[in-house]
């Protein structure tokens, strides 16, 4: 299958699942959550794959929510709460998935990003990999 957002590579009960917007550190987007959901959800039904690996393309693993987004939503609580749980349902999809979950982190992971990592089963850092919580600083969490 084609995406525009991740690729998805699996060799020998291995899946690797990239995020793959570099342009914009991986910031996950509508379309990046609904690509996601989808391959878990088939991922997790295929027995040929035993372990997922989730890493990000370019110099960031994943700098969170896209502010674009979260920008439009902004101006709509209802959109803004929208957001919120499909946010928080990533993190949870993640950490229910019934086959061990790993992060390669190469990089950047704020917000979203950092949320993932604590749900996945076991994280790799490479030393350029930094972490961060903005929410907590841009005054929305």
């Amino acid at each position: 299958m084609e995406y525009k957002t991740v690729m998805l590579d699996r060799k020998d009960g291995i899946a690797v699942l990239t995020l793959n917007r570099p342009d914009v550190l991986n910031s996950v987007n509508m379309e990046m959550r609904s690509e996601i959901l989808g391959i878990l959800e088939s991922l997790e039904k295929d027995p040929g794959v035993r372990v997922l690996i989730v890493t990000g393309a370019g110099r960031a693993f994943c700098a969170g929510a896209d502010i674009n987004e979260f920008k439009e939503s902004g101006k709509d609580p209802a959109m803004q709460k929208f957001l919120n749980k499909k946010l928080i349902a990533m993190a949870r999809a993640y950490y229910e998935f019934e086959k061990p979950v790993i992060g390669a982190i190469n990089g950047v992971s704020a917000g979203d990003g950092s949320q993932w990592v604590l749900a996945f089963d076991l994280n790799v850092a490479s030393e350029k990999a930094r972490f961060g919580w903005p929410a907590t600083y841009l005054g929305i969490l």
